[in-house]
């Protein structure tokens, strides 16, 4: 049900670039009448540095929840084999690293997700599970890397 929602987000975010756009092409344009142009940069600055503030704001706050995520999960499943002693360590920069019988039999890239129809952040594995990852139950199903090579 998440489709509507984010077709309106794009449109949204589509509208307001071409509106920005267009705000900077008419202060160009009408350079010469101040009574118009002056306003239409300032309006133009606004809402630049609007997307650009609003844009480093998510990016801080994406990597503040990162570090929430950040440390052991429990592996149950390697390559379609149970595996009793496996675990991921996440580290910081989205990378991963697999190990088994504490040894490093792996490693990948990590990411955090949003969905409009789940809240919060959650967790999403190179070759690893499709459904949801949380933070706080430190458990990843599996990682099928022998899919991955083929």
């Amino acid at each position: 049900m998440a489709g509507p929602a984010l077709a309106i987000q794009i449109f949204i975010e589509i509208a307001y670039v071409i509106f920005t756009l267009l705000l900077l092409i008419f202060a160009i344009i009408n350079r010469r009448a101040l009574k118009w142009s002056i306003p239409a940069a300032l309006f133009f600055l606004l809402l630049s540095f609007l997307a650009v503030y609003t844009y480093v704001k998510m990016n801080k706050e994406e990597y503040k929840a990162s570090q929430k995520f950040l440390g052991d999960y429990k592996l149950n499943i390697l390559d379609r084999k149970k595996c009793d002693s496996c675990f991921v360590r996440l580290y910081d920069g989205y990378t991963y690293e697999i190990f088994s019988n504490g040894k490093v039999a792996g490693h990948g890239k990590w990411h955090l997700e949003t969905a409009i129809d789940i809240p919060g952040y959650f967790l999403k594995i190179e070759n690893g599970p499709t459904n949801v990852v949380w933070e706080e139950e430190r458990v990843i199903d599996y990682i099928d890397r022998s899919s991955a090579n083929k």
